[in-house]
C-alpha cells in the first residue's frame, strides 16, 4: 500500500512539475533552437515594474523576426507602429501573443501598450530598430512635420491656452443652446450662404469653426445662430467615411481614452494623475476654438507640461488626421451619414 502510494506521489509530481517544465523548455529553449525564423520574446509588467521587457529590439532589414509578447501581470495590449496596421489585442497573464515581421527598409517602429494598466500607462513602450545590413551603422533621419512647421512659421503657439476664448469676440462666448447636429446643419445647407473660404476643407484645417460663425453670420444676418452652429457641426465632419471613422475611434480608444474619457468628457481613469486636467473633446464651447492643425500638431508632438506624451512614434499622418477627424464628432449629437 505504501509503496503504490509512493508511486502515485511521484507520478503526480512529474506531472505538476514536469510538464510545465517541459512546455517552458519547449517554448524558450528547443522553439527558438529550432526555428528558422528569429524569436524575440517580450516580457508585459506595468511600467512601474519595469514595462517593456527587452525595451529595445535590433532587428535586419529584410530579417523576419517573430515576436512573442507575454503578460506576465496584468492585462495588457499589443500594437506596434506607425504604419505597420499590427494590433495584438489585449494579451491576458500567462498568455502569450506572437507575430512574425519582416522589415524592408531601415527605420525606427514602436511598439506600445493599448490598454490602460497603471498611472504610468502611457509610458509603456519599447522600439524596434530596423538598420541595413550593408550599412548598419546607417540610421534614417526623420523630415519635419510639415504641418507642425507651417504652425511654427506662422508664429502659434501650440501650447497655449486654446479655446473659445481666443477666437470669435472673448466679450461674447459662444452659448450652444441645443446639442450639435450635423444632420440638421445638412439639411439648412441649401439655405446658406456659405463663404468661399469655408467651403475649403484646407482653410477648416487651419481656423477654428468659432472664426467660421463670424463669417457664416455676417453671410446670413438674418439666421439663428443655434442653426449656424449645426451648419459648422455639418461642415466640420461632412465626407467621413465611417470605416476610417472607426479605425480613427479604435485609436482614440487605445490611445486617448485613458485620459480624454471614452465620449470625450475630460474624465478618464488617469484625468487625474495628469499635470493638467485632460480637456473635454465633447465640450463644444472647447472645441469650437480649436484648429485642426493645432489637434494634429499636440496629437504627434505632445502637450508641453501638461502630460500628454507624443503619439507621432506611434501613428502616421493620415492616423492623426483621421484622429482629429473623430475628435470633431464628440460633440455632435447626430452626424449627416447620407
Amino acid at each position: 500500500m505504501a509503496r503504490r502510494e509512493l508511486l502515485a506521489r511521484i507520478i503526480l509530481g512529474l506531472i505538476v512539475i514536469g510538464v510545465p517544465l517541459a512546455v517552458l523548455g519547449y517554448q524558450y529553449g528547443l522553439r527558438p533552437a529550432t526555428s528558422s525564423t528569429r524569436i524575440v520574446d517580450v516580457d508585459l509588467r506595468v511600467p512601474e515594474d519595469g514595462g517593456f521587457a527587452p525595451d529595445a529590439i535590433t532587428v535586419l532589414a529584410g530579417e523576419p523576426v517573430t515576436l512573442r509578447f507575454s503578460a506576465l501581470d496584468v492585462t495588457h495590449g499589443v500594437a506596434i507602429g506607425p504604419g505597420l496596421d499590427v494590433d495584438l489585442g489585449p494579451v491576458d497573464p500567462g498568455q502569450v501573443k506572437a507575430i512574425t515581421l519582416t522589415f524592408d527598409h531601415p527605420g525606427t517602429y514602436t511598439y506600445y501598450c493599448t490598454t490602460w494598466c497603471s498611472d504610468d500607462h502611457w509610458r509603456m513602450r519599447g522600439t524596434i530598430q530596423v538598420i541595413d545590413p550593408a550599412n548598419p551603422a546607417f540610421v534614417p533621419t526623420t523630415a519635419p512635420d510639415p504641418v507642425i512647421a507651417a504652425l511654427i512659421a506662422e508664429g502659434v503657439d501650440i501650447d497655449a491656452a486654446h479655446g473659445s476664448t481666443d477666437a470669435h469676440d472673448a466679450d461674447q462666448p459662444l452659448v450652444f443652446a441645443r446639442p450639435l447636429s450635423a444632420a440638421r446643419g445638412a439639411a439648412l445647407l441649401p439655405d446658406t450662404t456659405i463663404p468661399a473660404e469655408v467651403s475649403d476643407p484646407a482653410w477648416r484645417r487651419t481656423h477654428t469653426p468659432a472664426q467660421a460663425l463670424d463669417l457664416l453670420a455676417d453671410a446670413n444676418p438674418g439666421a439663428a445662430q443655434v442653426d449656424v452652429l449645426d451648419v459648422i457641426a455639418h461642415l466640420w465632419t461632412a465626407g467621413t467615411d465611417p470605416g476610417s471613422l472607426a479605425d480613427a475611434q479604435a485609436l482614440y480608444d487605445q490611445n486617448c481614452a485613458a485620459c480624454h474619457g471614452q465620449y470625450g468628457n475630460g474624465d478618464g481613469p488617469a484625468a487625474d494623475t495628469t499635470a493638467e486636467q485632460p480637456v473635454a473633446f465633447a465640450d463644444p464651447a472647447y472645441l469650437f476654438g480649436m484648429r485642426g492643425d493645432v489637434l494634429y500638431a499636440k496629437i504627434r508632438r505632445g502637450g508641453m507640461g501638461t502630460g500628454m506624451p507624443n503619439f507621432g512614434t506611434l501613428l502616421t499622418p493620415d492616423e492623426t488626421w483621421a484622429l482629429v477627424q473623430y475628435l470633431w464628432t464628440l460633440p455632435v449629437a447626430d452626424l449627416d451619414t447620407d
